[in-house]
């Protein structure tokens, strides 16, 4: 699991969606974050792949910034990191089915 000094920032939209089960993950892992609104779509071109919701993890030790996009990819990296999925591969896909 990742330290929990982690920051996490989720990008989307003001309304519920695509994000929300980030959301809900991010709260259940008692981590500190924020949400980001931006607007759109001035700002498309600024985000991963031109899609939201995005993920950015800052680091407390000033190691580069790890973004990622794509609601599903972002659940699955959440729920690894924070220990929602077991560690072994056929009990996770088990479990995520």
């Amino acid at each position: 699991m990742l330290s929990s000094k982690a920051v996490y920032i989720l990008r989307y939209f003001d309304s519920t969606g695509l994000a929300e089960s980030s959301r809900i993950l991010l709260t259940a892992a008692g981590v500190e974050w924020i949400e980001e609104n931006p607007e759109w779509p001035q700002e498309k071109p600024n985000q991963p792949h031109g899609r939201m919701p995005v993920l950015v993890e800052k680091s407390a030790d000033d190691s580069p910034d790890f973004v990622i996009c794509e609601s599903s990819n972002i659940e699955r990296y959440l729920a690894r990191s924070h220990g929602f999925l077991p560690v072994d591969f056929k009990q996770a896909a088990l479990q995520e089915q």
